[in-house]
């Protein structure tokens, strides 16, 4: 079975791809931190049975008896509000199945969404008649996997790219290429005062230079067209005489060099 695709296209007409998750990955996250809750339970009663000489409720004081249950009540509830907003949609069971919670425009969630999306776990997923079932019924027949909190809040959950940061030593061979693929790049036919551009314009092609390998085909060369375009007009530059994406590098090229000279 093939993942579920969700695409955003962002205000610059670039499509961003998220993967789904299934219900298998959500299920294996879940019960990742329901064993984490269970655990903490345990402890939380273990707590409330030394205080009380092991007769629990039949010695309780009122304040003990109420600190007991909200703890209770906040490792049950407040487990997965807490996390996923202090981690950005992730629970510690989402983020060892690598899977986050998202708005559907693709942002990160506030703790508005993660408060809905977890009270109807309360009310409807978790009921012991339901035993979540309704939640996995749901992500089933969703279109976008959606469970009903996430109907309401307005979120979906997604796979995170599983890769990783380069070390030391590949950022150093990478840097390396990179200046030398600038050395012994072929003079342009153009020599561009960068000077002229002003820092939102620098910000863009330097940015989009370092992310370029991270989109895909045709969303690369259309976003290099965009920034190129202004940017060429400004410099009065003719876009006949490179691709896009090669007069970005030579712009680039030519404001290292002369940043040299007026830095």
């Amino acid at each position: 079975m093939l993942d579920d695709e969700l695409i955003i296209e962002t205000p610059e007409r670039v499509e961003v791809h998220y993967i789904l998750a299934n219900v298998g990955n959500r299920f294996l996250a879940a019960a990742i931190d329901h064993c984490i809750q269970v655990v903490a339970l345990t402890l939380v009663l273990i707590v409330a049975g030394v205080l009380t000489d092991w007769s629990l409720f039949d010695s309780m004081g009122t304040w003990t008896l109420a600190l007991t249950v909200l703890a209770v009540f906040g490792i049950y509830y407040g487990y997965f509000v807490a996390f996923e907003t202090l981690w950005s949609g992730q629970t510690p069971g989402k983020r060892i199945m690598r899977l986050r919670v998202v708005r559907e425009d693709g942002r990160p969630v506030r703790f508005f969404e993660v408060f809905v999306r977890n009270l109807l776990r309360l009310i409807i997923d978790l009921q012991p008649t339901f035993s979540y079932a309704v939640g996995v019924v749901s992500i089933i027949f969703s279109p976008r996997s959606k469970r009903i909190g996430d109907f309401v809040a307005g979120t979906v959950v997604v796979k995170e790219r599983a890769t990783e940061a380069p070390s030391l030593e590949e950022i150093i061979k990478i840097s390396e290429i990179e200046q030398a693929r600038f050395e012994r790049a072929a003079p342009a036919s153009f020599t561009a005062n960068t000077r002229l551009l002003d820092e939102r314009e620098l910000r863009a092609v330097e940015t989009f230079l370092k992310r370029r390998f991270e989109l895909p085909e045709p969303n690369r060369s259309v976003l290099a067209a965009r920034i190129a375009q202004p940017i060429s007009a400004k410099l009065g530059i003719a876009t006949d005489q490179l691709s896009p994406e090669a007069l970005l590098e030579e712009i680039e090229r030519q404001h290292r060099a002369q940043s040299r000279y007026f830095d």
